[in-house]
């Protein structure tokens, strides 16, 4: 476009996935000293998230448990690649009916990993090394048959950068569930709710152990209860990152 000298220029842009072409004459801004488009065109993003799982040996990881959308449409932002950097949290700001809190934090300089999909179960892709500090030992996969209602842990970042885990209760399970809302979630963990109010954006993709397997991640918060809030199965996850259930 800077390279314009005036001339018009052919445009090729996808709507929906309907491919389209259109012709643009630029204007020279006085300002910038070049020819510019004069149109706003929104090429980045970022977000602070948690991540679910690691494979030890390939550093493959998924996490969110929900796909990243646009905030005026809804609809799942299409990615070719992005940048996975490591977060200073800093705070959280509580939630409270009809307000969802959300954790605070500060994006470290140098990537650590390449995000490679954003689907409706989740974003995934590959880190540059295993992250020091993790919770746990290696998890065996809890499949979707295996869900119980009643007691589990998740495992979540609020200060210090140190996970901890605070207990919940799943119910309302829909083992037909193909995206992310399979279960029901309730934060029971004292300690979480007098820190956040319960479930606060930014822990989505906090992983949910139940009788010592990992069985999927916390994806939504209610909006009107802040201790409530959905589950989607782990099985999903791996189907949505092209990965067998090992």
């Amino acid at each position: 476009i800077e390279a314009c000298a005036g001339k018009s220029i052919e445009i090729v842009y996808l709507r929906g996935n309907t491919e389209r072409k259109a012709s643009l004459t630029p204007v020279f801004s006085k300002n910038e000293n070049c020819y510019k488009a004069g149109v706003y065109l929104k090429d980045n993003g970022a977000g602070l998230g948690t991540v679910t799982y690691i494979v030890p040996n390939s550093l493959e990881f998924g996490g969110l448990g929900h796909g990243i959308c646009e905030s005026d449409g809804g609809k799942l932002v299409p990615i070719s690649r992005g940048a996975v950097v490591n977060v200073g949290i800093d705070g959280v700001e509580k939630g409270k009916s009809g307000t969802p809190g959300e954790l605070r934090g500060h994006f470290k300089s140098g990537k650590s990993g390449s995000l490679l999909q954003n689907t409706d179960c989740g974003v995934f892709g590959v880190l540059a090394t295993l992250p020091e500090g993790l919770p746990c030992e290696p998890l065996s996969l809890g499949l979707r048959d295996e869900v119980k209602e009643g007691r589990a842990y998740i495992w979540s970042t609020l200060e210090g950068n140190v996970p901890r885990r605070y207990e919940i209760e799943i119910s309302n399970i829909d083992r037909s569930a193909a995206a992310g809302k399979c279960f029901s979630v309730k934060v029971t963990d004292k300690a979480l709710i007098d820190a956040s109010g319960g479930i606060v954006q930014g822990m989505s993709g906090s992983p949910i152990i139940q009788n010592g397997k990992l069985i999927g991640a916390v994806t939504h918060v209610m909006i009107n209860d802040p201790t409530a809030g959905y589950g989607i199965f782990i099985e999903n996850m791996l189907s949505a990152a092209n990965a067998s259930v090992q």
